[in-house]
């Protein structure tokens, strides 16, 4: 298996992603890191060290105007560079994984995709707690593909149902669809939707993103934003790995119950639940107050 991981000047967030890749991912594993040309001094120094161990890429794309930088162009970089069909594992620095992935993991991930030829992308996390219910709900797991599928379909555009930045795949699987990143999440659901069956989400997942993570330096925050960020209190809320009892207790629960974050995982330090993944959810007001100021940005641009 290897692990691509994309980061962008929250050096805390990565190391603290590294560290539970080093100590969760099955052995011979590799990670591979493609940096947006960080500039937080903090951050470069984090690089530094990390490269140390592993193989650090630094990349931006100055052409492109996408909010997410380089993403989705170092995400092509990366299959590109993959020439032996192996798992791809892709994860960003505000998540990291939770638990061990073992032999008999590998063999059911292997397994998904060899016999599931339509097969374009595994998600391998929980479900939030801040969720619908009714979405929730729609999260059904098919016992023959040993999977929960999410049969929501959203009026808004949002990503999860074919496509997941955080996501397991293989090169020879994207390459069979001539599978090309564009930028935007909603953007590859749709090519994903178009090439692929709905994405399986893993029974017992082993990664979560991070909540109440703080956005990365230097981006342009809205004052409502900055406020909100210091309401939450963000910053790293890592996660306890899992235990040995915890994982029996996820693997061991009926199928009915969808794996929900917060029933499984404890954060260090301790975050009240429900977590939130974006600062502006628990506040209409300064969710108004953002929009307006984005307005009058673009409008005496």
């Amino acid at each position: 298996m290897i692990f691509f991981l994309f980061s962008y000047n929250r050096g805390p967030l990565l190391k603290n992603c590294v560290e539970s890749i080093e100590h969760c991912a099955p052995a011979n594993s590799t990670l591979i890191i493609y940096d947006d040309d960080s500039n937080d001094p903090e951050t470069r120094e984090i690089l530094a060290d990390i490269a140390k161990r592993h193989e650090v890429r630094s990349m931006g794309d100055k052409k492109s105007k996408d909010q997410h930088g380089a993403l989705y162009t170092n995400m092509q970089r990366a299959i590109d560079s993959v020439s032996d069909d192996e798992l791809i594992f892709f994860i960003q620095d505000d998540a990291q994984l939770i638990r061990k992935i073992t032999e008999n993991d590998l063999e059911f991930i292997n397994n998904y995709f060899a016999q599931n030829p339509r097969a374009g992308f595994l998600a391998p996390v929980f479900q939030k707690r801040i969720t619908k219910q009714r979405t929730l709900d729609r999260f059904i797991y098919h016992p023959e593909l040993g999977v929960y599928i999410c049969h929501h379909r959203s009026r808004i555009e949002v990503a999860g149902v074919y496509y997941s930045d955080i996501s397991i795949t293989t090169r020879q699987r994207l390459r069979e669809v001539d599978w090309r990143f564009i930028p935007g999440e909603y953007q590859n659901e749709l090519q994903a939707k178009d090439k692929f069956h709905e994405m399986g989400y893993l029974y017992a997942p082993v990664a979560m993103q991070l909540p109440n993570a703080p956005a990365y330096r230097n981006k342009k925050k809205t004052l409502a934003f900055q406020i909100a960020e210091k309401l939450n209190q963000s910053g790293l809320y890592k996660f306890r790995y899992m235990t040995d009892a915890d994982v029996e207790k996820l693997k061991n629960r009926p199928a009915s119950q969808v794996p929900i974050a917060e029933d499984y995982l404890e954060t260090d330090p301790v975050l009240r639940k429900p977590w939130i993944f974006h600062p502006l959810k628990r506040s209409r007001v300064l969710r108004k107050l953002d929009k307006l100021e984005n307005f009058l940005r673009k409008a005496f641009k």
